[in-house]
């Protein structure tokens, strides 16, 4: 399902595939998201966390112990330093390799292909007063790559609504 439009017309629960096909790739990597998209996934769900230099990457936590070879926050970190990374090993070393990937390079691999849930945490957030935060990097990805039509964008964040309603 390649847009909300389509989803719509689904006559039955849909089928989404949180943080990728998670059961049997490493969470949140673009194996993972490719092989959901593989089993007709009908919408994939992400989190996203902005590095040191302000660049949107997927990752669950706001840390990297869990799901890579690298220690502390995300946020510490720039987007050099997290590529370095290794964030496919800590599942099976088959997925020895695979990088934390740049909301961009997701959005771009998927295009036309599926809808994309991208889930805000309240620990991505900045102060709710700073104009630049998280959700304007987002929006500002989704216009450049024209995926208004097949992007969904939640948290649990109250301020966050009448953030993004800004740009629509």
């Amino acid at each position: 399902m390649e847009n909300i439009k389509t989803l719509e017309q689904i006559k039955r629960p849909w089928v989404v595939a949180h943080r990728g096909y998670r059961a049997l790739y490493p969470e949140n990597t673009l194996v993972a998201f490719e092989a959901a998209i593989g089993v007709n996934a009908d919408m994939i769900e992400l989190d996203v966390s902005l590095t040191r230099d302000r660049i949107p990457v997927v990752i669950h936590d706001n840390t990297l112990d869990r799901t890579t070879n690298g220690s502390g926050g995300v946020s510490e970190h720039t987007l050099a330093e997290l590529k370095e990374l290794d964030a496919g090993s800590w599942f099976s070393t088959k997925f020895s390799g695979e990088e934390i990937p740049t909301l961009e390079e997701l959005l771009m691999s998927v295009k036309g292909r599926i809808t994309v849930n991208i889930e805000i945490k309240p620990e991505s957030f900045e102060s709710p007063v700073v104009p630049d935060g998280i959700e304007s990097q987002i929006c500002e990805l989704v216009e450049k790559l024209e995926m208004g039509d097949s992007v969904l964008i939640s948290s649990f964040e109250h301020f966050f609504f009448a953030r993004i309603q800004r740009w629509y």
